[in-house]
């Protein structure tokens, strides 16, 4: 699918899907609830995330499947099951998203499964949050602020070994794209794209990739590691 950052979106980034299901009652309350007072859409969704990151206890999980509204209703998730929480809760909101698909390299989980990196396959698909703001497409890892900001501010990269990429967007530059590539303020570590082994381009929605390029939960290694790792807190 080609692209390009100011492309319109279309009705398909709006619509509720198997895995974003913001047509349910959690969802809907949860933007009701959020939405008490006017804020412009990327503030609103600063909040969006900030609540989720306290409310939703952080596991490990390979159900890349899992719809948003139980989620909400187990009250924790996967880095990638919170974000489809707030590309849900975006959606509801009248804020279009869609993902941005690339094959990662297993060993960026390394740090964190030192004992059985057996279960972790060579490449992993992660799909990465756009949003739709002012005009153009906004990545999940700008959320907060521009990369070069971050990288100015912080002192590390992220090394996948504490806190998740969910909430690292904050304060750490997550850049699996190479924005701080040449950057005067950025560090070699503030760059992931050397984990990065195929860019898959754009998706309407994580159904649609997860669809074309399957998901782990499907492979043996990835019910060998629900049973394992599935609900075990990730930090």
């Amino acid at each position: 699918m080609k692209d390009q950052a100011n492309i319109e979106p279309q009705s398909k980034n709006l619509i509720p899907t198997v895995i974003l299901d913001f047509d349910q009652s959690e969802v809907q309350d949860l933007v009701k609830l959020l939405r008490q007072s006017t804020h412009p859409d990327r503030a609103f969704l600063q909040k969006a995330h900030s609540y989720l990151s306290q409310s939703l206890l952080p596991v490990y999980s390979a159900n890349e499947w899992q719809p948003v509204s139980k989620t909400l209703r187990d009250r924790q998730g996967s880095c990638s099951q919170r974000m489809a929480c707030l590309e849900a809760v975006a959606r509801a909101a009248g804020i279009p998203t869609r993902v941005h698909a690339f094959h990662v390299k297993g060993a960026f989980w390394y740090p964190r499964f030192r004992i059985l990196r057996s279960l972790i396959p060579n490449r992993v698909l992660l799909v990465w949050p756009q949003f739709f703001l002012q005009g153009v497409w906004l990545d999940f890892d700008e959320l907060y602020l521009p990369i070069a900001q971050l990288a100015a501010a912080s002192t590390s990269g992220f090394t996948n070994d504490g806190e998740s990429l969910f909430e690292a967007v904050q304060h750490t530059p997550v850049d699996f794209l190479g924005k701080t590539c040449g950057l005067e303020c950025a560090r070699p570590e503030h760059n992931l794209s050397k984990f990065i082994l195929e860019d898959q381009e754009f998706f309407d929605s994580r159904d649609d990739a997860f669809k074309q390029f399957g998901s782990f939960q499907q492979t043996i290694r990835g019910r060998l590691f629900e049973v394992f790792f599935g609900g075990r807190k990730s930090f």
